[in-house]
């Protein structure tokens, strides 16, 4: 799957939300009912009652205080309303809206095939049980096994609304609305508008190497194979035995959780018999409602004490942005002495509006995933050393409907049958090709023009005191011109310097995945020595705009870099590269010679050797790149260098460097990001190569520069460097009762670089004015900050803690643009 391809799919499935989102209303007759429900007993509110209205799945929940409410296009009578603890009750209604207060009678239990001393909570030692059995009863922890999976995914389009009949959306479009359904749950429409099924072979080993092998796959409007890696069952599989459950980066509680009494309350409900066993119900509900937990049920086998099925659904208050609804329902079956998976399902409901009552269109997903077959045996033995998690076959997008209609376990409905050819006729519609494509020019930053694209689009325009106002336009070649081959190319022009840069290259790629590839780039512009590699480009118009003053340390380079790719199964990468430089003495940044002389220019080459490591870690096949999503692992580069004359430079060097990122969980304290950074030079050499420390003067926060350095105002030829961030989601304002409506996050950091600079290895050039070595102690800076600011802004302070002097600001304040759940 490609990049490209997947903008034809799933950013037209956001620009069928949005030219949907301008249609008129249906008109249906609507019942109504809202009101408060409370202890007849103690007039006290009763939190997490459900209503439902009779002979329907259309339900609500009660709130916190007893408040509920809910609504349906249909003309219903009878509405009934449970709680745990309380008889179930119907009360008629009248047509129409109207409003109905309900109070509940108390009820008990009495069970008593479990040994409980009054006044313990019966539900608490059955925890406690189930617990101390994880080991025994998770799946995860299974001995090796394999078995047979299903896998169907299904995504929808919510609160679509048909155009007016006349209108160009209608004549567009009317042949999608014969695909319009309505959702049970709420009942407000919603469009299928996606659908991929999977067959899979799954092998679990007791040392957590899975594998899956897909057999067979099919999606609506693709071709290729990479989305497949998405829908089978390695991915968002959640593991109910875990203490957490991960949804980017937050903990949702289990409320199988070690310490789930902290979190929850438990309500032994009743006791039945399933295959043979007499199964326990159990109901939980959280503590505090804006916790990253759930609410529902749970049923657990009296001797194993091992979990039969499941059916949870987040909490409607957690600090989740944009997910109005994730439910969580999974069924187990008793056989060779475990309780083995049978069925999972997940649905989740998006979007920007995070109530109940959101009218805008949203986004549905449904994932279903059947078990068959499964038998304890070790994998294949050319499975057991395999490091990669995901394998597809060759034939897998081969399959024809016969074999669709003879394997599938369950049948598909009349909608989801349909979607397939409903996506296939969407592509075709000119208003929809002509969004996309837009949204595909501003998401990507470049204007698809069928064999080239030109961009991107934010370096057309930019600002610097060397250069002035500065013109850019470049382009490259796409998928559609060569398979194999990528050619890109730009030229720029500042009316200040009134001089021409460009650049230029070329890739072949003899695999893409795994990656062999050859890469040959040539440029002439201005560089910023000391730039982090996380910050935008000097040409890019955010930088002019978010600059504390306009750019000035910059040098013409000349440099051409010829890179070898070697992707390896198991995470391993290499790239070799031999790069010439001739690198001009600037304005602003000159080159001067220890005898006070001016340098017109130094020249040097290198041989590099690159190799990153990153066990686990998923991605996605673009075109020619790949897209990293993140690892539960560390990722390490190290980079070797050897800087010789032979190679066309004026200096012998050799260089180092190392790195390692991890993002750990910590719920239900957030998560940490560290890394760590260091490096070595050996040889003489001018301040240009040496490691100039990354500054950042502009008012956009950067994890990977010193936010109050001033650009290349520290050097070193060997240093060592840690970045700390804690992030702490909403674990303390979600406690602050004004706080917790904004769902804003706290986070907290500290940067601590050690380095050195020896007088012989750099006196070939003098340093530049202010630009010193480190000293015998470590700089530090530290930061607090808000995060989840109307969902995507982000807000930090920086202490400076050291090397104070008149030309640094001690304090600082930055912004950026996150998108998190």
């Amino acid at each position: 799957m490609t990049i490209r391809n997947i903008s034809t799919i799933y950013s037209k499935i956001f620009i069928t939300l949005l030219l949907l989102a301008l249609t008129g209303a249906a008109h249906a007759q609507t019942t109504v009912v809202s009101g408060t429900i409370t202890d007849a007993g103690t007039n006290e509110p009763v939190p997490y009652a459900n209503v439902v209205f009779k002979g329907t799945t259309i339900g609500a929940i009660s709130d916190t205080t007893g408040h509920y409410r809910l609504s349906a296009k249909l003309d219903l009578s009878v509405i009934q309303v449970s709680a745990v603890g309380y008889q179930m009750q119907e009360i008629k209604l009248k047509p129409g809206s109207q409003v109905v207060n309900i109070r509940l009678i108390s009820e008990t239990y009495n069970i008593d095939q479990i040994d409980v001393k009054p006044p313990e909570n019966p539900a608490h030692p059955l925890l406690r049980k189930i617990i101390a059995r994880k080991d025994m009863n998770d799946p995860k922890k299974f001995p090796d096994y394999q078995c047979k999976v299903y896998t169907k995914m299904e995504i929808d389009l919510k609160n679509v609304k048909k155009p007016k009949k006349g209108s160009k959306l209608w004549d567009q479009f009317a042949f999608v609305f014969a695909h319009l359904d309505t959702l049970k749950s709420d009942g407000k429409t919603y469009l299928p508008v996606f659908m991929t099924e999977t067959f899979s072979d799954y092998y679990h080993q007791h040392d957590d190497a899975d594998h899956e092998r897909v057999l067979a796959t099919k999606a609506s409007g693709m071709t290729t194979s990479m989305i497949t890696e998405f829908t089978g069952k390695m991915y968002q599989d959640f593991d109910i035995y875990a203490n957490y459950l991960h949804v980017s980066d937050i903990g949702l509680v289990s409320p199988l959780n070690n310490h789930g009494l902290l979190f929850y309350e438990y309500y032994l409900l009743d006791s039945t018999e399933v295959q043979g066993h007499k199964v326990y119900e159990v109901s939980f509900k959280p503590k505090q409602v804006q916790s990253p937990t759930f609410t529902g049920k749970f049923w657990v086998a009296d001797s194993t004490y091992a979990i039969t099925k499941v059916a949870w659904k987040l909490s409607k208050k957690a600090n989740i942005n944009f997910v109005n609804t994730l439910d969580i329902d999974k069924e187990f079956r008793y056989s060779v002495g475990r309780w083995l998976p049978r069925k999972d399902m997940i649905f989740a409901d998006i979007n920007l509006q995070k109530n109940k009552e959101a009218k805008m269109i949203g986004i549905m997903g449904r994932k279903t995933t059947l078990y068959d077959s499964l038998q304890f045996s070790p994998p294949p033995k050319e499975l057991q050393k395999m490091k990669r998690e995901i394998s597809v076959a060759s034939d897998a997008l081969e399959k024809d409907s016969t074999f669709w209609t003879e394997n599938r376990p369950e049948k598909l409905s009349k909608s989801e049958s349909q979607i397939y050819s409903m996506v296939d006729s969407i592509k075709n519609v000119p208003l929809f090709k002509t969004v996309a494509d837009y949204i595909h020019m501003f998401y990507y930053g470049y204007k698809d023009l069928g064999t080239v694209e030109l961009g991107p689009y934010y370096y057309m325009y930019s600002y610097n005191q060397v250069e002035g106002q500065r013109f850019r336009l470049g382009g490259r070649t796409t998928i559609d011109f060569s398979k194999n081959w990528r050619f890109n190319g730009f030229g720029a022009y500042g009316l200040k310097d009134k001089g021409f840069k460009y650049g230029g290259g070329a890739e072949y790629f003899f695999k893409k995945d795994p990656e062999l590839s050859l890469n040959a780039q040539y440029e002439h512009d201005y560089q910023l020595l000391g730039k982090s590699s996380n910050a935008f480009m000097e040409d890019n118009i955010m930088t002019s705009l978010l600059s504390k003053t306009p750019t000035t340390q910059l040098n013409m380079m000349n440099q051409f870099n010829f890179t070898v790719t070697k992707e390896w199964l198991g995470g391993w990468k290499n790239q070799l590269q031999y790069s010439y430089n001739k690198m001009y003495t600037g304005p602003y940044v000159p080159f001067i010679a220890p005898n006070g002389n001016t340098i017109n220019h130094i020249e040097y080459g290198e041989l590099t050797l690159k190799t990153r490591y990153a066990p686990g870690q998923h991605y996605m096949q673009d075109d020619f790149e790949k897209i990293y999503l993140d690892s539960k692992k560390p990722i390490f580069n190290v980079n070797l260098t050897m800087g010789r004359k032979e190679l066309g430079g004026d200096y012998n060097y050799y260089k180092a460097y190392f790195d390692m990122y991890d993002k750990l969980p910590i719920s239900p304290f957030g998560y940490t990001t560290y890394l760590l950074r260091a490096g070595k030079t050996w040889g003489t050499v001018p301040f240009p190569l040496l490691k100039i420390h990354e500054g950042n003067e502009t008012y956009a926060y950067d994890i990977y520069a010193y936010n109050l350095m001033n650009y290349q105002e520290f050097a070193s030829d060997q240093w060592a460097s840690l970045s700390l961030e804690q992030h702490f989601n909403g674990f303390f304002l979600n406690k602050i009762p004004l706080m917790r409506k904004l769902k804003w996050r706290t986070v907290a950091g500290l940067k601590v670089l050690e380095g050195s600079l020896n007088n012989n290895t750099q006196n070939e050039m003098q340093l530049l004015p202010g630009m010193t070595g480190l000293g015998k102690k470590p700089y530090m800076e530290t930061s607090v900050g808000v995060e989840n600011i109307l969902k995507l802004l982000r807000v930090d302070a920086v202490w400076r803690l050291n090397y104070h002097n008149p030309d640094v600001t001690n304090l600082g304040i930055f912004f950026s643009l996150q998108f998190s759940l």
